[in-house]
């Protein structure tokens, strides 16, 4: 019987089982992973050349008690679904949600490490232990598997080889290739490597090239989480990316909607009062607008002030997400926020931001 898709999550986090990276590492690369040990505190990564270990923070206490929310604690305190195909199930049917689409829980250390082979490797090991859990249910899960930016070359190569991976549905950008600050045509095989799966690119956030919003020491977490998309989205509309492969979409995750029709109206306002200046040396087929709201689909977690403007920013581009197991998750009381948040809402543009537009973007059921 086919699934009916009522509530689908277009952003959840899969942490890393504790020995996937000693258990799969070549031999010759063993001593430069991470790896999981015990602290008085509690459980915690520890990163060679790191001084500090890295305990599990806020993500992966999703459905704890409030006091129990802080930096550490043992990983027999978290609920297995953070690593466990099975368990992960079981989490999503506690929720009510009928499908997930996976995001990593970091992976700065493989995206920022400058030696290609360590790189490919990793990102491989990564890749293959995300497409075995999408494929444990393939009607629940679908990945975003990682582009490795170490060239333009080896994206391509990545891109072709998890395209017909079980479950993987998006390719994630961590970073452009090369290590470039912007978009350069030299990129394009790349977007021309995403087009041709028929799958999006998505971007988690930010960059890793930006500025982090977890390093301002004044950051309130998740209140900044739209600083870096705005810049992306100028960068692909003026590169000419959008036009030159018309059927790529961008997926910005987490990134909230309530902003997108304010940026929008001002882009074209500007785009329009700088047409003919000497600097504007670029001319769109169409305003900024239209391709932020037929490219750029998006996602939020708990945005009342989106809803209630739904059709400003475009009933058919918003997603919504559990964020799971992250601190902002509402697991596993999701419904009762949503429920709270969407009355009022008619039912067919209920059902699009829920479930229908991430099943359209990622082939859910299909």
């Amino acid at each position: 019987m086919t699934r009916e898709y009522r509530l689908i999550s277009a952003d959840g986090h899969l942490m890393d089982p504790p020995d996937l990276w000693t258990a799969n590492a070549p031999a010759k690369y063993r001593d430069q992973v991470p790896r999981m040990e015990r602290f008085d505190k509690g459980d915690a990564w520890v990163f060679p050349g790191r001084e500090a270990p890295s305990p599990f923070n806020w993500g992966a206490c999703a459905g704890r008690a409030p006091d129990q929310q802080g930096i550490w604690c043992r990983l027999d305190d978290i609920n297995p679904g953070c690593y466990d195909a099975k368990a992960r199930v079981e989490a999503l049917d506690l929720d009510g949600i009928d499908a997930e689409l996976l995001f990593p829980n970091g992976l700065d250390w493989v995206v920022d490490s400058p030696d290609r082979d360590f790189h490919l490797t990793m990102t491989r090991i990564y890749n293959n232990h995300l497409a075995e859990v999408c494929g444990y249910a393939p009607d629940r899960f679908g990945g975003a598997a990682l582009v490795p930016p170490i060239s333009v070359e080896d994206a391509v190569a990545e891109v072709q080889r998890m395209a017909a991976m079980p479950g993987i549905v998006a390719f994630l950008l961590k970073r452009y290739p090369n290590d470039e600050a912007t978009i350069v045509p030299e990129h394009d095989p790349l977007w021309a490597a995403i087009a041709e799966t028929g799958k999006p690119v998505t971007i988690h956030v930010s960059l890793r090239s930006a500025a982090s919003f977890n390093q301002a020491p004044m950051a309130l977490p998740g209140t900044v989480h739209f600083h870096d998309a705005p810049a992306r989205m100028l960068e692909f509309i003026f590169s000419g990316v959008l036009d030159r492969f018309p059927s790529l979409d961008v997926f910005f995750a987490e990134i909230d909607c309530g902003w997108l029709p304010y940026y929008a109206q001002q882009c074209d306002d500007n785009y329009r009062r700088h047409a003919k200046s000497e600097l504007r040396d670029v001319k769109l087929a169409r305003m900024p607008s239209e391709y932020m709201k037929e490219r750029f689909p998006a996602s939020f977690i708990t945005d009342p002030y989106a809803v209630e403007n739904r059709h400003a920013v475009g009933v058919e581009r918003m997603l919504w997400s559990s964020d799971f197991p992250h601190i902002t998750s509402d697991w596993p009381y999701s419904w009762k926020t949503i429920e709270a948040t969407f009355m009022g809402v008619p039912d067919h543009e209920r059902h699009a931001i829920l479930a229908g537009n991430a099943q359209r973007l990622f082939g859910f059921g299909s």
